[in-house]
């Protein structure tokens, strides 16, 4: 099997102390594996963990800059 190096994630911690990965797909997308801190014991149809994206702060500022620039 062929595989593709996609990102590279980093092991943190949360306020609750909870492991969490995270990392970045490219200059706008973050990506976070989260634990599922309510499955319970037994549930083997409940997922491990959690993908989640959101966007890069700083990214969305310049891009709001350009835009109203754009508009002028």
């Amino acid at each position: 099997m062929d595989a593709i190096r996609i990102t590279g994630l980093w092991r943190n911690k949360d306020k609750k102390g909870n492991t969490f990965l995270s990392g970045s797909l490219n200059s706008i997308i973050n990506l976070m594996v989260m634990p599922n801190t309510f499955k319970k014991e037994g549930d083997d149809k409940a997922p491990d963990y959690f993908v989640y994206f959101s966007q890069r702060e700083k990214e969305t500022k310049a891009r709001d800059v350009h835009t109203n620039i754009a508009d002028l």
